[in-house]
């Protein structure tokens, strides 16, 4: 039998001799016989770009599972090549083979077919896994176009509630100068009608000393006690109608009163404070980085929790303005304590939160929780927490002038082992990975 050149194997299975593993995985995950995950994650990379992890993540894990199944399978095809050319005395790496008889060569043969067959079944497993990421990849986009356009729903919705209050604010701003305008005309119709009283009291004192002077008058008498009868009419009518203008005077001032507190608060309202948060402002120690703020509110709140998260992160942040960050978890405090009661707030914890001057966010996206798990979960006592919601502390350009606080809120649970209901504060300062940041 005439001699032939034979093309090298392609191999791309680990070493053959890895033993199986004693203890099975978890169903969920993908489990490996002989080839281990640094080798499955290199030939993943090398073939369609793609980690272990992320294969796993954006592809079924039954597809990946098939793809290492098929992988071993074409081991095995490999090791019986491997063996087959031993048994003939075919040395590794030679590209001439000895003289061999017909059912050698048909031996030799079926093991090549065989071997190239698996390699081809292990390609069409490597363009599911492919196909899949790609669907995924597509559906994650809808999901966060969708996810985008909610986002600038709320914001438009957020502007004009902002332009209904900043209207709101100027009526009673109007409303207030109208009454302050009214107060004024008020004063100056309690004076006037204060010296026309002087006025009278004065000549009313003058004829009583007149006719004390002059006890027997004759008929002019009864004329001067008509005259002083209708002055001490005019004069107690004066002195009902001063009166009824200091009531007016005092309800202008009350309604005042009211205008300019509903301002202050509407304007308040709008920059995002409450007239109780302001005296609890001014009176909060000074503080010079997120951690020092983080660590001052640990010790004033008496409903947050505090988890090692919000400490290491708050350690990490650049942000400029401490003070804002132990501004807003005090306010934070309050969201906490009302989370507590049994008979609960009565509102949405948003529009609570919002009541009390925080920028609150709910909601950050199911989608991130699966790209970035690390930086969405956090954990307090051995339980997993979840980030949920948030406060957008300041949304500057860059760390040091962009800062949140992130916090989760546990219901509680029967169980003796479970976190009690309550907020749970997570990650504080950075701002975590999304859509915004890549």
């Amino acid at each position: 039998m005439s001699q032939k050149k034979r093309k090298p194997k392609p191999k791309r299975s680990g070493n053959p001799g890895h033993k199986r593993a004693v203890v099975a995985a978890p169903a969920t995950e993908v489990t490996f016989d002989r080839i281990g995950k640094p080798e499955i994650d290199r030939i993943l990379r090398e073939q369609v770009g793609m980690t272990l992890a992320l294969a796993v993540e954006r592809s079924s894990v039954a597809s990946v599972q098939g793809f290492v199944d098929e992988l071993e399978h074409e081991d095995d095809a490999v090791m019986a090549v491997q063996a087959l050319e031993a048994e003939l005395g075919i040395e590794a790496g030679v590209d001439e083979l000895p003289e061999l008889d017909l059912e050698q060569d048909l031996r030799l043969l079926r093991a090549d077919i065989d071997q190239q067959a698996q390699i081809s079944e292990v390609d069409k497993r490597l363009l599911t896994i492919t196909r899949e990421a790609m669907v995924f990849l597509e559906r994650r986009a809808v999901r966060a176009e969708k996810e985008l356009e909610q986002a600038v729903r709320k914001t438009e919705k957020a502007e004009q509630q902002a332009a209904r209050h900043e209207r709101r604010a100027e009526e009673r701003v109007e409303e207030a100068q109208e009454l302050r305008g009214k107060a004024e005309a008020a004063d100056a119709e309690i004076a006037e009608l204060q010296a026309r009283l002087k006025k009278a009291q004065a000549k009313g004192e003058r004829l009583e000393h007149e006719l004390e002077d002059v006890p027997d008058a004759p008929v002019g008498g009864a004329d001067a006690q008509g005259t002083i009868a209708d002055l001490r009419k005019q004069l107690k009518q004066r002195e009902e109608l001063l009166i009824e203008a200091h009531a007016e005077h005092e309800r202008l001032e009350v309604s005042l009163d009211v205008a300019r507190n509903e301002m202050i608060r509407l304007h308040r309202e709008v920059e995002g404070t409450t007239a109780d948060t302001v005296a609890a402002e001014e009176a909060l120690p000074e503080v010079e980085t997120v951690l020092e703020a983080v660590e001052v509110a640990k010790k004033l709140c008496k409903h947050l929790v505090f988890t090692e998260r919000a400490l290491e992160t708050a350690e990490d942040s650049p942000f400029w303005r401490p003070d804002m960050v132990l501004q807003d978890l005090i306010k934070l405090d309050q969201v906490a304590e009302a989370y507590e009661r049994p008979e609960g707030i009565g509102q949405p914890v948003g529009q609570f939160a919002q009541d009390l001057g925080l920028d609150w966010r709910s909601g950050v996206g199911e989608v991130w929780y699966g790209i970035h798990p690390n930086d969405y979960h956090f954990s307090h006592d051995g339980h997993t927490l979840r980030v949920a919601e948030h406060v957008r502390v300041a949304n500057g350009s860059g760390a040091q002038r962009c800062a949140r606080v992130y916090c989760a809120f546990h219901p509680g649970g029967d169980g003796d082992d479970d976190l009690p209901r309550g907020v749970y504060v997570g990650p504080v300062g950075r701002k975590l990975p999304d859509s915004t940041t890549g």
